[in-house]
C-alpha cells in the first residue's frame, strides 16, 4: 500500500456506540489522537484510514495457501516483509478483477477461488504468487466529525458497521468498518492521513447554513456546528437529519439538543422513515418547510448535502430544484440555471459517496 509522506500513527482513544443497539447496523463515534502538532484540518476535510484484515481471516488464507506466516514476499512498492504481515495490512482478501475473470462462475466465493488458484500452481507455488492474485490494500476515506477549534489534538469519526452475506449465507463485516468498529481496540494504533476538501463553511460567519445529512452523513455537520459555535458565528444553522427509527437511529441526539438549547442549532428537522406507515425522508421535511428554506437561501444561505450518492443525494437535489422552481415561479431550465449558479458561488456543496 503506497502512502503519502504525511502519514501519522494515531491512537484510538475512545469508541462510543451512537445507535440504539449494538447489532449488524451499529454506528460508532471514534476519537483518535493527532500526535503531529503541526497537523491542521478544517471542518469538511477528509481523513484516510489504513485498515487491517482480521487475523482470523489471515490465518484462514495461510491455511488454504499452505504457506507460512514468516515466508518473505516483496510488495509492488519493493518492500520485503513476511507474507502474514502483507496479508494483514498490504493486501485485501479479494482477488484482482483480472484474476476473478479467469473463473467461469464469478459467484464463487473468495476462499474457494483462492483454493483453486493454489491447487493450479501445485508444487510450483510460491508465497509471492499470492500477491499477484490479491488486490492491493487501499486506504478508506471518512469525513472528519470534529473541529480542531473545539477539540485540539483530537480527530473524530462517525462510522457505521457494514455487513453483508457471503455466498453461503454467512454474515461478513466490511474490511474498514469491521476494523474500526470491532477489531481495533482502545489504546491501539492505526495509520491515518488527512486531505483537504472543497466541502467548506462560508468565510462569512453571518451567513445561514442549511445541512442535509441522514445517518452517518451527519459526520461533517457535527464538525460544522462545533466550529460555528467555537468561532461564535452569528449566522443561523438548520439541520435535516434522518434514519430508519428514532429510538435506534437518532445519532448525536444529546449533542443536537444541547446545541438547540444554547442557540447554535436554530432548526432541527427529523425524518425517521420506518416509524409510521408512510415513509418519511429528509426531502419530505424540506418540502414541508419549502418557504422557510427558500427564505434562508434568499438571505445568502449555503446549502450542504452529505451521504448516499445513489438515492438520497439525488432526491434531495431534485427536491431543492423543485423548491427553487416553485418559490421563484421559474421554468425547470431556469431553476437548473439558478442551482448551477449557487454551485459556482460555493453556496451549494455535496459530499457524497
Amino acid at each position: 500500500m503506497k502512502l503519502p509522506e504525511k502519514v501519522m500513527s494515531s491512537t484510538l482513544l475512545k469508541r462510543m456506540l451512537l445507535s440504539g443497539n449494538e447489532d449488524e447496523k451499529s454506528v460508532y463515534l471514534l476519537r483518535l489522537s493527532i500526535p503531529d502538532m503541526d497537523c491542521s484540518f478544517e471542518p469538511g476535510d477528509v481523513v484516510f484510514i489504513c485498515p487491517e484484515n482480521s487475523p482470523k481471516l489471515v490465518s484462514r488464507a495461510l491455511a488454504i495457501l499452505q504457506a507460512d506466516f514468516k515466508d518473505h514476499v516483496t510488495t509492488e512498492e519493493g518492500v520485503t516483509l513476511p507474507l502474514g504481515e502483507a496479508l494483514k495490512s498490504q493486501y485485501e482478501l479479494r482477488l484482482r478483477p483480472s484474476v476473478w475473470a479467469s473463473f467461469e462462475n464469478r459467484e464463487d466465493d473468495f476462499w474457494a477461488c483462492l483454493a483453486d488458484l493454489r491447487a493450479q500452481r501445485g508444487g510450483e507455488f510460491s508465497s509471492q504468487d499470492t500477491l499477484n492474485w490479491l488486490k492491493p490494500m487501499r486506504p478508506r476515506a471518512y469525513s472528519i466529525a470534529s473541529s480542531q477549534k473545539h477539540l485540539p489534538g483530537i480527530l473524530e469519526l462517525i462510522v457505521g458497521l457494514v455487513t453483508f452475506r457471503d455466498v453461503k449465507g454467512g454474515i461478513c463485516e466490511g474490511l474498514s468498518s469491521g476494523f474500526l468498529c470491532k477489531r481495533l481496540q482502545e489504546g491501539e494504533t492505526l495509520n491515518i492521513y488527512i486531505k483537504p476538501s472543497r466541502f467548506r463553511l462560508p468565510d462569512d460567519t453571518t451567513r445561514p447554513v442549511i445541512m442535509v445529512g441522514p445517518g452517518t452523513g451527519v459526520a461533517p455537520f457535527k464538525a460544522f456546528l462545533e466550529h460555528r459555535k467555537a468561532v461564535q458565528a452569528t449566522g443561523p444553522n438548520w439541520l435535516f437529519f434522518g434514519g430508519r427509527h428514532r429510538l435506534s437511529d437518532f445519532l448525536l441526539k444529546d449533542f443536537f439538543e444541547e446545541l438547540q438549547e444554547e442557540g447554535y442549532l436554530n432548526r432541527l428537522d427529523l425524518a425517521f422513515s420506518r416509524d409510521q406507515e408512510v415513509k418519511i425522508y429528509v426531502q419530505d421535511r424540506m418540502k414541508e418547510h419549502a418557504k422557510e428554506l427558500w427564505d434562508w437561501l434568499r438571505q445568502g444561505g449555503y446549502f450542504y448535502i452529505c451521504g448516499d450518492a445513489k438515492c438520497m443525494a439525488k432526491d434531495v437535489e431534485q427536491t431543492l430544484l423543485n423548491i427553487i422552481q416553485e418559490q421563484e415561479h421559474l421554468s425547470l431550465e431556469e431553476a437548473q440555471t439558478y442551482l448551477k449558479d449557487l454551485r459556482l458561488a460555493g453556496r451549494y456543496q455535496k459530499d457524497v459517496y
